[in-house]
């Protein structure tokens, strides 16, 4: 059975900033995810010739930490700066209301996609894609994780000294159910909670009525965030993303893809421009962004081993939040002694 010093869950902004730095402090480190690439909400998809980024749309730059990484994203072309603002809109059926908010601070993306950028921080760094995490114990004064792994579903196991989940707070509240944690820390993190959302991507093969610099942000209504992607730098085709608003999406989660599909578009036609649709698809996350933060970068404990719990829940939220909670946890887990 193979044995490291600490085991991330989470190949996600949090997860791989806090691998960069177990590596560069040579700590012997395993990073596992469920997906089939690394990334989390960093996400992105080809779409009929293009690329849609259909989770986090861009990120700021606000504490001198990450705007250190930010530099160094920019200088080693990782980054872009797409814009310093979005239009703002009431509501999608009001398009009087349509105007340009800019507030100065850049908002950045990935060059390539959201998910380029990720792949791109994860090179060589110790991951192993499609591991999904079943289960978390404490046996004989050392972490055990129990993984489902590939396409056959194999278990294995895997020991560690000290544990870092980074994954949404209910996953890993569900992987410690049976572990004996410091009395306050499983409810500490039950106060933490994440608001859906409802994603459909559309390829279109004409232009849209989607202003420069091609993002909306809309406070009320069927949709919060019309993003797009060529305008975004990131595909050579139409590709729009489309986010449910975050009420509307929990209320519909559930629903088909196909009536989910088709309501965001309806909700979203006037800004879709006059060109066919050419491709459709959905995207569901069900931990979208965070709903009730909760106030410290990150939770950890020592009982009944070294564990600690970080991601954009904790503090700040968003991109920025999750970047800074991974590398304060990690932090924590190398300096305890």
């Amino acid at each position: 059975m193979d044995h490291y010093s600490v085991i991330i869950v989470g190949a996600g902004l949090a997860g791989i900033m806090a691998a960069k730095k177990f590596s560069e402090k040579n700590e012997n480190y395993l990073v596992l995810d469920k997906g089939k690439s690394v990334g989390g909400r960093m996400a992105t998809r080809r779409v009929s010739g293009g690329r849609s980024d259909h989770g986090a749309q861009f990120f700021t730059a606000r504490s001198e930490q990450m705007k250190a990484l930010v530099k160094e994203w920019e200088q080693a072309g990782l980054i872009h700066t797409w814009t310093n603002g979005f239009h703002q809109m009431n509501n999608v059926t009001e398009i009087g209301s349509l105007s340009l908010h800019n507030d100065g601070y850049p908002r950045y993306a990935g060059k390539n996609g959201m998910n380029a950028l990720m792949k791109e921080l994860a090179q060589d760094l110790n991951i192993k894609v499609d591991h999904k995490v079943e289960k978390i114990e404490w046996i004989e004064d050392k972490w055990s994780v129990i993984v489902r792994k590939g396409k056959e579903a194999e278990l294995v196991s895997f020991m560690a000294d000290q544990l870092l989940l980074t994954s949404p707070t209910p996953q890993s509240l569900e992987l410690i159910e049976e572990v004996k944690v410091e009395e306050n820390i499983k409810e500490d993190l039950k106060t933490t909670s994440y608001f859906p959302c409802l994603c459909t991507i559309v390829a279109l093969d004409a232009p849209t009525n989607i202003p420069k610099p091609g993002g909306i942000q809309i406070k009320e209504g069927v949709v919060s965030f019309l993003g797009d992607n060529q305008q975004k730098g990131i595909s050579d085709t139409t590709v729009v993303t489309i986010h449910g608003n975050e009420y509307w999406s929990r209320e519909h989660y559930d629903q088909e893809d196909q009536v989910i599909i088709e309501k965001l578009i309806q909700a979203a036609k006037p800004l879709l421009g006059e060109g066919e649709i050419v491709e459709k698809q959905l995207k569901r996350w069900r931990y979208s962004k965070p709903e009730a933060l909760h106030p410290d970068e990150f939770v950890a404990t020592t009982l009944p081993g070294p564990i600690a719990f970080a991601g954009d829940i904790f503090k700040r939220g968003a991109v920025e939040g999750a970047v800074l909670s991974g590398l304060a946890a990690s932090d924590w887990l190398l300096n305890r002694e």
